[in-house]
């Protein structure tokens, strides 16, 4: 890894201490990270906070009532595209090869 992807998953580590509902967030754009991605999620605008926040405001539009108590379902891709949006990524950005790693499948 390239030392601004280990800056962004540093970033959202820390971010997590002591809220580990931000935990799967976390995961998600570790399992993501690229160098384009990093810099996303370096922005100072942005945080995992503020993407839990945008993720329960969906969830708020699916729930569902009864009485006082209230349940909301999000499909895992749904809430994967709610993180890409708020962070503003484009997955296509990750298929992309890095032009500075070499695919050992180009030389068979």
């Amino acid at each position: 890894m390239s030392d601004l992807t280990d800056r962004a998953i540093a970033r959202i580590t820390e971010e997590c201490q002591e809220k580990e509902y931000l935990i799967p967030f976390e995961e998600y754009l570790t399992s993501i990270m690229t160098d384009k991605i990093a810099e996303k999620v370096l922005d100072e605008k942005k945080t995992l906070q503020g993407c839990f926040d945008e993720m329960k405001k969906a969830a708020e539009k699916h729930m569902v009532r009864n009485g006082n108590v209230g349940t909301a379902y999000i499909p895992p891709e749904e809430g994967f595209a709610i993180i890409r949006d708020y962070y503003g990524i484009d997955l296509a950005e990750k298929s992309r090869p890095d032009p500075g790693v070499i695919d050992i499948m180009d030389f068979l």
